[in-house]
């Protein structure tokens, strides 16, 4: 019987560090600084801020998941050694890792055409983490949920990792004209459904704050 254990992070930096960045600089900065984000009632809450130029954007994430990284990538991680969530910023002008061309429809609707969309559902599986194999699609859920004003598309793949069969989540967000936001979220089968709702909740959090 195969003992669960830790995947390395190494592993879990993704394809999507090594592949997207080029060296841009990005607008929206996912380096973590602490905050309050003050309600009509009751304490404040404790959020997380990212830059985004002139602004901030506040974000809070599920309870317990700590935050690891900064800059173009986040990474979240759970007491679950095969659970985590990642969100990274993308150059929306650059290639997919193989040199295919992103897709030019709108990924907060399912319009454009056929073509369009399997090119997305593509590009969208290059941010699968290194090493793993046999990913498969299996669906896509249209906007899932929205950052800010900006609705997503969320394509669904299985894989195994490590030796593990694992479920993967990938949301995609046309953040801007020049940007794109990546939502990865994985785990094994049995924990996947409660990671990706509690992921998913969470970014109804994200927030502008001028």
């Amino acid at each position: 019987m195969k003992t669960k254990t830790s995947i390395p992070r190494l592993v879990l930096v993704g394809l999507s560090a090594l592949c997207f960045t080029g060296g841009v600089a990005f607008a929206l900065d996912l380096t973590p600084r602490q905050g309050l984000r003050q309600g009509n009632e009751g304490p404040p809450t404790p959020v997380l801020r990212f830059s985004e130029g002139q602004n901030a954007i506040e974000f809070r994430p599920p309870p317990g998941w700590q935050a690891s990284g900064g800059g173009h990538a986040l990474t979240f991680y759970t007491s679950e050694p095969t659970s985590w969530m990642k969100l990274t910023v993308v150059n929306r002008g650059n290639p997919g890792a193989h040199g295919k061309p992103r897709a030019q429809g709108n990924a907060d609707t399912q319009g454009g055409t056929d073509a369009e969309t399997e090119d997305l559902q593509e590009w969208a599986r290059q941010f699968a983490p290194v090493g793993a194999e046999k990913v498969e699609f299996i669906k896509m859920i249209p906007s899932p949920f929205t950052a800010g004003p900006h609705a997503s598309t969320e394509y669904q793949y299985g894989c195994v990792l490590n030796g593990f069969r694992m479920e993967l989540s990938i949301s995609v967000v046309d953040y801007s004209d020049k940007e794109r936001l990546v939502m990865l979220v994985a785990a094994e089968p049995g924990n996947f459904e409660p990671m990706r709702q509690l992921a998913i909740t969470s970014m109804f959090s994200w927030a502008e704050v001028k």
